[in-house]
């Protein structure tokens, strides 16, 4: 990519998506703190990074920013999981220790707890923890600040930014736009283990899912849609802890898939019955081709999610 080059293509923008993924996977400890602290110094000229200094440390404060007395405290176990008691413990001791050598300087108004989940999501012993000390030190803030509210800022970067944070060269479109990065294969695996039980809430509340049905000319697989949007919360729950990128990225990428699918028919000019469950089975075919039974109900769940929202398929009000 050229150095003067103001916007990422699509294809550059997911290459660059991914390349953060890895960096959040792969980074623990003090190569976290690096990578975020690379971020944020770009995103706001505000942001202060603090240094440790001999024996006496950071006192609690890996950055912040003064102008609004908002205070980071980076912490990249390799297991987040197996650090949670760990994490939350750490919130409150890092907090008595801005409270002690920071608060004269700089009121504390906002604490975010940098904690480097994985993308797993925020346990509740650390959003407890985070809650005790909002409350005990009244101050206006005080929450995680995860994966996914880092790669928001992230995405905000400039193309230059993205790279230089990075470490990396982001090739040019024509040479990654064939590039498949397996993104269906990371939400299928996390809605094959993660299946929710069905209960009366999970029903279908939409008022006009039949209408969309017959709209559509789904008749063969309505019983496969229906089922498959009992497991909405299981995708929500991904969604919620992979930011709105790759929620948006799928949904593109499936009404790519959904518009290829209806020009198939128009190509080998098919028309009337079984147009919707022609198209239900290609799109199908592309998110899960020659998988098991368990992908193939989870990429089920995925369609059928995104055919109630009316990002795949008519949405016969319009």
């Amino acid at each position: 990519m050229s150095d003067d080059q103001e916007q990422l293509t699509p294809e550059q923008l997911r290459f660059a998506h991914v390349m953060f993924q890895n960096r959040i996977y792969c980074s623990n400890g003090q190569r976290y703190e690096d990578f975020f602290i690379a971020i944020m110094t770009r995103r706001d000229s505000r942001f202060r990074p603090i240094k440790p200094q001999g024996n006496i440390g950071d006192q609690g404060n890996d950055g912040f920013i003064p102008e609004e007395g908002r205070y980071y405290q980076v912490f990249a176990p390799e297991d987040p999981k197996a650090k949670v008691d760990k994490a939350a413990e750490k919130a409150r001791d890092d907090f008595d220790k801005l409270v002690k050598h920071w608060e004269s300087d700089c009121k504390i108004v906002d604490f975010r707890f940098v904690f480097n989940d994985k993308y797993q999501g925020a346990y509740p012993t650390v959003e407890h923890a985070l809650a005790e000390l909002k409350t005990l030190h009244k101050i206006s803030v005080a929450k995680p600040f995860l994966a996914k509210d880092l790669e928001i800022e992230f995405l905000q970067l400039s193309a230059t930014d993205k790279v230089a944070v990075l470490e990396t060269v982001i090739p040019r479109s024509q040479y990654i736009s064939d590039i498949d990065y397996g993104l269906f294969t990371e939400i299928l695996s996390f809605l094959v283990s993660n299946q929710k039980p069905l209960t009366n809430d999970g029903l279908l509340t939409v008022p006009d899912y039949n209408e969309k049905l017959r709209f559509n000319g789904i008749a063969a697989a309505s019983s496969l849609l229906r089922v498959g949007n009992y497991q909405n919360a299981a995708v929500d729950e991904f969604f919620d802890s992979h930011g709105q990128f790759t929620r948006k990225d799928i949904r593109d990428r499936l009404a790519k898939s959904y518009d290829d699918a209806m020009a198939k028919d128009r190509e080998l000019n098919l028309t009337g019955d079984g147009v919707g469950d022609r198209v239900f089975f290609r799109l199908l075919n592309d998110i899960a081709p020659d998988a098991g039974k368990q992908a193939q109900d989870a990429a089920i769940v995925l369609i059928a999610y995104f055919f109630e929202k009316c990002d795949v398929f008519r949405d016969p009000s319009s």
